[in-house]
């Protein structure tokens, strides 16, 4: 009997300690079951909720409508502080985005700074502005006219007229093509008239010969070009000018005027400095000239030519002396358009007409082995001449 006690007490007794060690070792394994189960999965939760929650308040950037207000704003400030680059860097973006109403308004903030800047004197200032406008608004006329406006008041002109033909080619409704046409022909006025004060008559010859490349329909162009040729005696294309005006009776009177004078100055007892020989050349003339008094040399008539020209050639082997003048000009030959240095010549002499410190550009072998060089307007202005194209002749008299 006490053997079965003894038995049943130590069952009881292992029984107990057995709970007592799985209870324990379940406890060190998981001391806190509901917070690792729990709680790790609400953390998901509500992250994954507040996520959600953020998108929905905070829509795509991309999407969003432009406030114009501070788009303005923002302009504006950057303009005021010269960050041209910036401003016009977002540029296309924001237009992008504005509706058309708001779109013009930021175009107009941008073209009053540039108004502003004028007013204030800094045209060049302005005129960098402006420039980096018109890379994205090349068709917008007013403001080409405002480009024009700059360019006069920098005393560019002629940069101004070629701008006022590229917004006369945009105009697009009566009153911009009549106020691009009116700024035309007053542009044209102003220079002509300085360059006449001055008796420029080089540079008016470039204008008229622009005017007549742009402006081909306009017949007073033609009569402006003829009136140049006649003031530096180039009576030959003078009438060729003239001829270009025979379809418009509207300068009729003029170019009547203008051929009267041209038969004045072809009287037949008058005397001339020189009358010589021409070589012909296809259309085009050759004519002997002595340089420095002391060496011949065969130049290519070209009334086209504002400077004079002789080749490398000429001067390395005959030896001509001259005078450096350290600059140098952009020339026109058959393998298109070279930078070279201008000299001064002691002379160039045409029998008894004589220019003296004349300058010539210097470049390399002409292509032609038949002449030196081309005899430009910088010595024939100094003459009243014609070239007898039947004859073959060049007639040079005293101015």
């Amino acid at each position: 009997m006490r053997l079965l006690i003894l038995l049943s007490c130590a069952f009881t007794l292992g029984w107990l300690l057995s709970w007592m060690y799985y209870d324990t070792s379940t406890d060190i394994a998981n001391p806190n079951p509901t917070n690792s189960t729990i709680l790790p999965h609400t953390s998901i939760a509500a992250s994954q909720s507040t996520s959600h929650e953020n998108t929905l308040r905070q829509p795509n950037k991309a999407n969003q409508d432009i406030k114009p207000a501070s788009v303005f704003d923002v302009t504006l400030e950057h303009l005021r502080r010269g960050e041209f680059d910036e401003v016009m860097a977002k540029y296309p973006d924001i237009q992008s985005k504005l509706s058309e109403s708001d779109a013009i308004k930021h175009k107009k903030i941008i073209i009053g700074h540039v108004q502003l800047l004028s007013k204030l004197g800094q045209s060049t200032i302005a005129h960098a502005l402006l420039t980096l406008y018109l890379k994205h608004e090349y068709r917008d006329v007013l403001s080409l006219l405002l480009m024009a406006k700059l360019y006069q008041e920098a005393g560019n002109e002629m940069e101004a007229i070629e701008v006022l033909f590229q917004a006369k080619s945009y105009a697009y409704t009566p009153e911009l093509i009549k106020q691009t046409v009116k700024a035309i022909r007053s542009a044209v006025k102003n220079y002509n008239m300085q360059l006449l004060i001055r008796k420029d008559y080089i540079a008016q010859l470039d204008l008229y010969r622009r005017l007549t490349e742009l402006e081909p329909e306009y017949a007073l162009h033609f009569i402006g070009l003829a009136e140049t040729y006649l003031s530096l005696g180039n009576v030959f294309d003078a009438r060729k000018a003239l001829d270009l005006t025979l379809h418009d009776s509207s300068v009729l009177d003029k170019r009547n005027d203008i051929i009267s004078r041209i038969e004045v100055n072809m009287e037949p007892n008058r005397h001339y400095a020189a009358e010589v020989s021409l070589q012909a050349l296809g259309n085009q003339f050759l004519v002997d000239v002595l340089l420095n008094n002391s060496q011949n040399a065969v130049l290519l008539l070209d009334t086209g030519a504002s400077l004079s020209i002789i080749s490398t050639e000429l001067l390395a082997v005959l030896g001509i002396p001259y005078q450096h003048t350290f600059k140098t000009a952009w020339f026109s030959t058959a393998g298109g358009r070279i930078k070279a240095p201008i000299i001064k010549l002691n002379s160039i002499a045409i029998d008894e007409a004589v220019v003296e410190n004349i300058e010539a550009g210097v470049i390399g072998e002409f292509d032609n082995k038949k002449f030196d060089g081309l005899l430009g307007m910088n010595f024939l202005r100094h003459f009243e001449f014609f070239i007898d194209q039947n004859e073959h002749k060049l007639q040079l008299s005293p101015r």
